[in-house]
């Protein structure tokens, strides 16, 4: 074997060897962060404000289309409700946005609303997650997170 010829080969391995070392020395340091590694938040997942107020936007529009509950906001400022909707929202996603509207007793008392309009309300919240595209997980979460709302809602 010529001398150019071992020192490739020494190079060779010197450079394997440097690959071998840096791909432990990542792996462990990789392993040692993924106990801090964080989870995005549901704000995040779902596109942040501008994610959560298209999926108002449109669930405003399929609510105004339900002729079961439609006429309960024939009335209502349509602006006003969307961006309380997606502050509200955002706050309970996990967002830095900060809903100042009355809580859902106070919003909703002396409105009479009954558990058929309940699920009327749900199920277009839920149309409107799947026509946005909104994946089955952050999907689930949202309603996980409106779901126990109705006892405050409902009735009252």
């Amino acid at each position: 074997m010529s001398i150019p010829s071992r020192l490739r080969a020494k190079h060779r391995i010197a450079s394997m060897a440097m690959t071998a070392l840096l791909t432990a020395t990542l792996g462990l340091t990789g392993c040692s962060s993924m106990g801090t590694h964080t989870q995005p938040t549901l704000y995040s997942q779902l596109g942040g404000e501008k994610g959560i107020s298209q999926v108002v936007n449109a669930f405003v529009l399929n609510v105004s289309h339900d002729q079961r509950i439609n006429a309960r906001f024939a009335h209502v400022n349509i602006p006003k409700l969307e961006s309380q909707l997606t502050a509200f929202l955002c706050q309970e996603t996990g967002g830095p946005q900060v809903y100042t509207g009355p809580d859902m007793y106070a919003a909703h008392k002396g409105m009479h609303i009954t558990n058929a309009q309940w699920t009327a309300f749900m199920t277009d919240f839920e149309l409107t997650l799947k026509q946005e595209k909104v994946p089955q997980l952050q999907q689930a979460q949202l309603l996980g997170l409106l779901e126990p709302m109705k006892s405050e809602i409902v009735g009252k």
